[in-house]
Parts: structure tokens; sequence; C-alpha cells
């Protein structure tokens, strides 16, 4: 199993096809997972995507998993956000 991608469970999937993939795709040098995708993928007219993690109170942070990937995901463009009633939107981004 890839150990590199910091803050990124690996748990092996239980359904036989996907632990098959899993296991391969680990095999191969990949950090694998199911786990930390966000709440919803929104797409407009302009074809512009964006992702939504959506928590109860602002004081309710990101799981690691969920910071992970959309930190990660940002990297390459991809807007991300976490929102609350009580904050809105507030921007997730990868920072060096």
């Amino acid at each position: 199993m890839a150990e590199y991608i910091h803050g990124v469970s690996q748990k092996r999937p239980k359904n036989n096809a996907e632990a098959m993939c899993f296991d391969e795709l680990s095999q191969k040098g990949w950090a694998v997972t199911k786990r930390g995708w966000p709440d919803f993928f929104c797409i407009n007219e302009k074809v512009e995507i964006c992702l939504v993690e959506v928590k109860p109170r602002h004081a309710h942070p990101l799981k690691q998993n969920q910071e992970t990937v959309m930190k990660q995901l940002s990297k390459y463009g991809v807007k991300c956000f976490k929102w609350t009633p009580d904050g809105g939107f507030e921007v997730v981004k990868y920072e060096e």
C-alpha cells in the first residue's frame, strides 16, 4: 500500500470486485480510498464544477479524509467548499 498520502484512509473494501481492484492499484503504488468524498458535486451551464461538503455548524470541522481529498483536488483547479447554515461557503484549498 502506498503510504505517501497523509490523511487518506486506505481501508480495503469488502466488495470482492472492489477489493481486487484496490489490491491491484495498491500493488502499482497508488494510495486508494473510497472515503472523504464531498456531499455534492456541482456543475453549471458553463461546465464549471465545484465540490461542497455540508456540516451542521461552522464549528464542525472537516474530517481528515474530507480535508485531504478536497485540498488535493483544489491543487488541480477544482473549487472546493465547506458549507454550514451559520457560516455559508468557506473555501477549502491546498496551501503549501
